[in-house]
């Protein structure tokens, strides 16, 4: 896929370049809860942008098609729904592999509790590679994470170019 660039001081416009795909971006429509003291992954099951048909809404797994290996920015968050006084630990793996993650030691004794943990970073993909995020809390009880249409919890990406 490339992009036209306008016309510069006598050019013709008819240059092109490359745009940052396979893309991807989804969100939970609904709340998400996962056992205590299980790390599980998260289905992301609305897509808002797969320009790839890459994206798997039924398990939250991104696959690198054919062709589309490089370095991609991938970016998770993941908000706590109402729970506190427990560790809320966010990952992005690839292949069931931790590569990137973020914490959130929550010491509170009781109140309303929704911090966002947010986790990104460039990972260097092949083709085939399957990426997910991963959640895993320990509350004492299932708890996980808050969904909604304003996209509270969600996982996104896309190819860099000129990387």
């Amino acid at each position: 896929l490339t992009t036209p660039l306008p016309a510069a001081s006598g050019g013709t416009g008819s240059t092109t370049a490359p745009a940052n795909t396979p893309a991807w971006h989804a969100h939970l429509s609904s709340s998400y809860n996962v056992n205590n003291n299980t790390e599980t992954a998260i289905p992301f099951d609305t897509e808002v942008v797969d320009t790839d048909s890459a994206y798997n809404t039924s398990n939250g797994k991104f696959t690198v098609p054919s062709g589309k290996g490089g370095k991609y920015y991938v970016y998770a968050q993941c908000m706590r729904n109402n729970f506190f006084n427990s560790r809320y630990l966010v990952k992005i793996r690839v292949g069931g592999t931790q590569k990137i993650s973020a914490e959130d030691r929550n010491s509170d004794t009781g109140g309303t509790t929704f911090q966002t943990v947010q986790v990104a970073g460039i990972l260097d993909l092949n083709a085939g590679d399957e990426v997910d995020v991963s959640l895993y809390q320990d509350s004492g009880s299932s708890a996980g994470a808050n969904g909604g249409s304003n996209s509270k919890s969600h996982f996104m990406g896309y190819k860099l170019i000129g990387v």
